[in-house]
């Protein structure tokens, strides 16, 4: 008979893994089928990956892998697996000892595709596009705003606008022609090589024209990003073209409060009808250090909703993992802020 290390976690039957204990993974890679098989391989190398797995006679019987952003508060079922004996019960109790797991790591929901949830069973409910099971009470919120992934790596604060645009007017769908026109509105010119993003200054210019009502927190009295920029004449033309947005945005009397918001003060703003793109650091969620927009939209119990227009193929992300994302309060103010010395901006939008 095959040896499998002993359960890292042992209940019943049950042995909880992560990416650290790869000998059971390549017990369990080589005791499943080929495609399920190379599946765990793949979700092996991603981090943040929680696996549940139920034993019988000293082999897998079903297994579930979960896998989430580090410091988001949902986890994704990515894989799911089960022996033809398997029953209704013992998979109920995978799941539950998953979800258990997933608590204990500050997650608060969990998701998956249709087809994932027919196989795997439990109570779940159904979202747009996804399956939902919240653990515990899931805060009231309003309708969530449509998602819009970047089609560009330079496009996340046009994104994360065209989502805003189309959540305060259900009659607009964002589209790559409202991404692109509006990036051509606000961007600075210049990243490391090539296209480059958008200062707050330049998205909430292009809400104005549309029609918004905007408001603006801008703590930087100096040109951002220009860490991103690889020369000084790159650093001075994306001086110069923030010095004139800024400029423009006091022309048009836009509201600018220059200083650091605090994270209630976005939850207070949705309140008010306002839906909010805020500059974060993708470090604590993706491992390295970048500007990105996201759109917070929603806030309860401590929890900001969020939609990221950034899918990260590389740990084969899918578009459920990026909208309606729930953070908890603490982990958004320490996510929103960028750059050395650290700065916060974010653009209020509504009607």
């Amino acid at each position: 008979m095959q040896h499998f290390e002993e359960p890292v976690v042992a209940k019943g039957g049950v042995t909880v893994f992560t990416t650290e204990h790869a000998a059971v993974w390549a017990d369990l890679i080589a005791a499943v089928p080929a495609e399920t098989g190379d599946r765990l391989a793949a979700l092996r190398e991603i981090a943040n990956v929680t696996g549940v797995a139920q034993y019988g006679d000293g082999r897998p019987e079903a297994i579930v892998v979960g896998q989430r952003r580090s410091a988001a508060a949902m986890m994704r079922i990515a894989l799911f697996w089960s022996a033809p004996n398997v029953s209704a019960g013992d998979r109920s109790r995978l799941l539950e000892a998953l979800e258990k797991e997933a608590l204990a790591q500050g997650v608060l929901c969990l998701r998956a595709e249709e087809e994932m949830v027919q196989r795997i069973g439990g109570q779940w409910q159904r979202r747009d596009g996804f399956l939902q099971r919240w653990i515990g009470s899931e805060p009231t919120r309003r309708q969530v705003p449509p998602s819009w992934p970047q089609t560009a790596g330079f496009t996340c604060g046009p994104s994360a606008l065209a989502m805003a645009m189309a959540g305060l007017d259900p009659a607009l769908r964002p589209d790559r022609a409202l991404e692109v026109e509006l990036w051509r509105e606000a961007t600075t010119i210049i990243g490391p090589s090539g296209p480059g993003g958008c200062d707050p200054y330049g998205l909430a210019l292009a809400a104005h024209r549309r029609g918004l009502r905007v408001e603006i927190f801008m703590s930087s009295a100096e040109p951002i990003f220009l860490d991103r920029a690889s020369s000084e004449e790159r650093r001075g033309l994306m001086s110069f073209v923030q010095a004139g947005f800024k400029r423009e945005a006091e022309a048009a009397s836009l509201p600018i409060e220059a200083r650091a918001f605090a994270v209630e003060e976005i939850g207070q703003a949705l309140d008010r009808g306002l839906l909010a793109l805020v500059l974060i650091d993708q470090a604590p969620m993706m491992g390295h250090t970048c500007p990105h927009w996201v759109l917070v939209h929603d806030h309860g119990d401590g929890i900001y909703f969020l939609n990221d227009p950034w899918i990260e193929p590389d740990r084969l992300e899918q578009p459920v993992d990026v909208v309606d994302l729930p953070v908890r309060a603490a982990d958004l103010d320490r996510m929103a802020w960028y750059g050395n010395p650290a700065y916060r901006a974010a653009v209020l939008v509504g009607r």
